[in-house]
């Protein structure tokens, strides 16, 4: 007798659902005193409500217009469009001024204002996304794109960071081998180093590629400002000694998702997620020097 195998839509569906829960399913301890390396802790001066229905994923300061920037994920649906946004924000984080929707071959992780009215977007995969702003009409216009490791889709990074003076960008892998890329402000990759946390006090024995994610970045006095969402660490990083100089705990956060640092402070937005509370901006002043 022949045995026909059927499969129903159905069937199909409720796959999918499963794959769902394990791809967005609870990814990490968020909590800072879980974490195997001592840290200064920090508190959250200020909490801010993010917009409903934004699926923050990187933010950006821009020091010219005082106002910020966001990117986002694509939406977390099955059978989605592949449709990332681009967001430009008030300076007291509470108004979205400008939305733009941007076809792109993955969640857009990491945003950085790199001068000149120009903002750099990049996805999981290694595209930057160029956008410039036009004042006359008030609108941003994704003028080119750029593939990093020339179309190797074997990366995920999560991270943008600009050092306006060496004209820089910086990336990095978010999980696993937590290697730290450098950029041209065009976008061509000129150095790959490994992060390290060498000389940091530690509470226990611990793996850095597996315990720690590298899930925002930013750049403030030639240091690489690189947040954790594992532990809700902040590590402060040298790239020209590729020495971490500092960790702090940043206190009842929950998934964040990208930074960026303005007068001293660090901005950080949550990372949405079903599972998680409503996610917010957070405002933590440390010491930059």
């Amino acid at each position: 007798m022949k045995r026909v195998l059927v499969i129903s839509a159905t069937s199909v569906v409720l796959a999918g659902i499963v794959s769902y829960f394990l791809l967005f399913g609870e990814e990490v301890d968020d909590n800072f005193q879980n974490g195997p390396i001592q840290v200064e802790p920090i508190s959250v001066m200020e909490q801010i409500p993010l917009f409903e229905g934004v699926l923050a994923a990187g933010i950006s300061w821009d020091y010219d217009e005082d106002r910020f920037f966001l990117s986002t994920d694509q939406p977390h649906r099955l059978f989605a469009e592949k449709i990332a946004s681009f967001y430009v924000i008030n300076n007291t984080l509470d108004k979205i001024l400008i939305t733009k929707e941007l076809n792109t071959d993955g969640d857009l992780e990491g945003i950085a204002y790199i001068g000149d009215s120009e903002v750099a977007v990049i996805s999981e995969a290694g595209t930057i996304y160029y956008l410039k702003e036009n004042k006359d009409d008030n609108e941003w216009e994704n003028t080119h794109s750029v593939s990093v490791f020339n179309g190797d889709g074997n990366h995920k990074l999560g991270s943008l960071a600009y050092d306006p003076i060496n004209k820089l960008l910086y990336s990095a892998e978010k999980e696993g081998q937590k290697i730290v890329y450098t950029f041209t402000r065009e976008g061509l990759l000129i150095d790959s180093i490994e992060f390290n946390v060498d000389g940091m006090e530690q509470k226990r024995e611990f793996d850095l590629d597996n315990d720690y994610t590298i899930a925002g970045m930013s750049f403030a006095n030639q240091h690489l400002y690189i947040f954790s969402e594992a532990y809700s660490t902040l590590f402060k990083f040298d790239p020209a000694t590729q020495h971490t100089v500092a960790a702090y705990g940043i206190e009842d956060v929950h998934e964040s998702a990208g930074i960026t640092m303005k007068d001293g402070a660090a901005y950080l937005v949550g990372d949405f997620e079903d599972y998680l509370p409503a996610p917010n901006f957070y405002k933590v002043t440390i010491l930059i020097e």
